[in-house]
């Protein structure tokens, strides 16, 4: 009966020695991929892929793919963008090793626009062996900076983090029309730009220059009947003359 105890507890260890020995043959290790950064136009409602372009003012969302191919656990995985393209993801495994993987995407902007990362808008996704969501969280802001620290990620387990980014271009400003004003030092009229403006130096009413506003001669407003009878007058007037020059040559 002793006997028999002592297998069953050897029985018991071996499986032990064997997890112990699996861990630590496999401590824990970022795996790499083509497809694990993508991109999307957000604006235009596009479907991720490996490139992307975008106009003024649209939002592009990066989806960058971690992955632990081991069995142990990879503590401290930091993912960093470098905008636009460039993703880096490292961690440290249980034996102290650092494990880093990088990636690209191509995202074309407008060559007077500048891509701003998205305030607020990094979350983490933690999935499950058959690709359901397991957790989500909101992380702090940095991604696109020093990067941001997701925590530990278990072995065998793939999660995601997705965050924003928007083109912003300057914006053009208007040419500055001409305006009249009257100048107070010299007390003429002179013609400035708008953006020249001082009131210190200038008013805008001219009539402090001594300028009176031009009023255009309208003509008299004048019916049918109007018309007719000024017509009338000048045939009249127009035969009188010749009436007049024609008794002073007989005459």
């Amino acid at each position: 009966m002793k006997k028999l105890a002592l297998f069953v507890a050897a029985l018991a260890v071996v499986p032990a020695m064997f997890a112990a020995s699996a861990f630590a043959d496999s401590p824990g290790q970022l795996s790499n991929g083509d497809n694990n950064y993508q991109v999307k136009n957000v604006t235009k409602n596009g479907a991720y892929g490996k490139t992307t372009s975008l106009a003024c003012n649209e939002t592009v969302k990066y989806s960058i793919l971690i992955a632990n191919s081991d069995y142990g656990q990879v503590e401290n995985v930091t993912v960093k963008a470098s905008l636009p393209n460039s993703i880096t993801i490292s961690g440290t495994n249980v034996n102290g090793d650092t494990t880093s993987v990088a990636g690209s995407v191509a995202v074309s902007a407008p060559s007077n626009g500048t891509l701003s990362y998205v305030s607020g808008s990094t979350n983490y996704y933690v999935y499950n062996a058959d690709g359901t969501v397991k957790s989500t969280k909101t992380l702090a802001d940095g991604v696109a900076a020093g990067g941001i620290n997701t925590g530990t990620l278990a072995g065998s387990t793939q999660a995601r983090v997705y965050f924003q980014a928007k083109v912003n271009c300057p914006t053009t400003p208007e040419t500055p029309g001409n305006i009249q004003v009257c100048e107070v030092a010299t007390g003429k009229v002179v013609t400035i730009a708008e953006n020249q403006f001082d009131s210190s130096k200038h008013t805008r009413d001219l009539s402090k220059c001594g300028a009176t506003p031009v009023t255009p001669t309208e003509l008299p407003q004048t019916g049918a009947t109007g018309l007719v009878a000024i017509v009338a007058a000048v045939i009249t007037a127009g035969v009188g003359y010749v009436v007049t020059a024609r008794k002073n040559v007989l005459g």
